[in-house]
């Protein structure tokens, strides 16, 4: 949890200067499903208006969209698996590939694709339990 909201932050900053890839969509699904509370809906909100203003689209159209994927996935958490492997990789590419073509990206498959790939990887790193030895003093 502690690494998620500056990896939010960093894909914040990467998608809307270096990628066309829906990082922050990845990031935002990810923190849903370990979260499950309200406060994901406010880290949607303002992660949305951010993204507007970073990439100069009209301020409230990404964070509208986050917020109903964000709620579509909160619906939905009681009949689907949502902490599982193929649900991230589902709902990442659908929800890129409708993003991408609601904000006029092109190639919206191939770098939703992609996204999904990278939301896996880190949905992957986020249920690595590592064992922690601390020395003592």
């Amino acid at each position: 949890m502690l690494f998620l909201l500056p990896l939010l932050i960093l894909a914040m900053l990467l998608e809307s200067t270096v990628t066309d890839l829906p990082l922050v969509l990845a990031c935002l699904l990810i923190l849903t499903i370990i979260r499950r509370d309200i406060s994901v809906f406010i880290a949607a909100f303002f992660a949305g208006i951010f993204w507007d203003t970073l990439t100069l689209h009209r301020i409230g159209g990404a964070s509208i969209f986050f917020l109903v994927f964000v709620f579509l996935i909160f619906l939905y958490q009681k009949k689907y698996e949502i902490n599982s492997f193929p649900f991230v990789f589902a709902a990442s590419f659908f929800g890129g590939w409708i993003f991408l073509a609601i904000f006029g990206y092109h190639g919206a498959s191939t770098q939703s694709l992609t996204g999904s790939v990278f939301a896996v990887i880190v949905f992957g790193l986020t249920r690595l339990k590592l064992p922690v030895k601390f020395k003592r003093l």
